[in-house]
């Protein structure tokens, strides 16, 4: 009898190989070491410069957590900080009589806002203010998102899925339904963190 491997044999070893590496992801994914994120390259509403394109709530409406396990997130080191925010106020509402936006974008009211330093009434174009995010309000509908994009913007605000709240699906279902697939897994050591909510108390 040949000692050479049959072809049965060899289909045989690559199924359980295949099988041995599944299970194994799964195994990974088990334990938290594989993360679902938003690739903001691909994300509709992250993508720099794209202003003729309508905001996608996908990952609003197709997560299976009540409140979706997406949430918007300002990272600090990119805000300009601006008096009027395009992501913080609707800047197309009417004028109120400090010469201010009447009224803010985001529909949960989940962006707040605080003076950097002492506020000057007298000045307010002169103020700055640091913009965070109440994540319990959140739905991670992506309209503060699209207007933090260039040319308004600076592209501070972005989506990530927070990963205490996510159920770690086999398969996301937001990532399912995304038309540009900007939903992806990574390795933990690749994933993006969620930075301190509030920097100051």
């Amino acid at each position: 009898m040949s000692d050479q491997p049959t072809r049965r044999t060899v289909l045989r070893g690559a199924a359980v190989l295949g099988l041995g590496g599944a299970a194994g992801l799964l195994v990974k994914k088990a334990h938290g070491q594989i993360f679902w994120q938003v690739d903001p390259a691909r994300c509709l509403n992250s993508r720099l410069g794209e202003t003729t394109v309508e905001a996608c709530n996908l990952c609003t409406s197709e997560c299976v957590v009540g409140l979706s396990a997406v949430r918007a997130v300002n990272e600090y080191s990119r805000c300009g900080r601006c008096n009027i925010c395009p992501a913080y106020f609707d800047i197309s509402s009417a004028v109120d009589e400090k010469g201010m936006p009447s009224q803010k974008l985001c529909p949960r009211d989940a962006i707040q806002r605080k003076p950097i330093g002492k506020a000057d009434p007298e000045d307010p174009a002169n103020n700055f203010y640091e913009y965070f995010i109440d994540e319990d309000k959140c739905d991670g509908c992506g309209k503060c998102v699209m207007k933090c994009k260039e040319p308004l913007g600076l592209g501070s605000i972005v989506l990530r899925v927070r990963y205490d709240r996510c159920v770690n699906c086999n398969r996301c279902t937001i990532s399912t339904a995304c038309p540009k697939n900007a939903l992806i897994q990574v390795p933990q050591d690749e994933a993006l963190h969620p930075p301190e909510i509030l920097r100051h108390g």
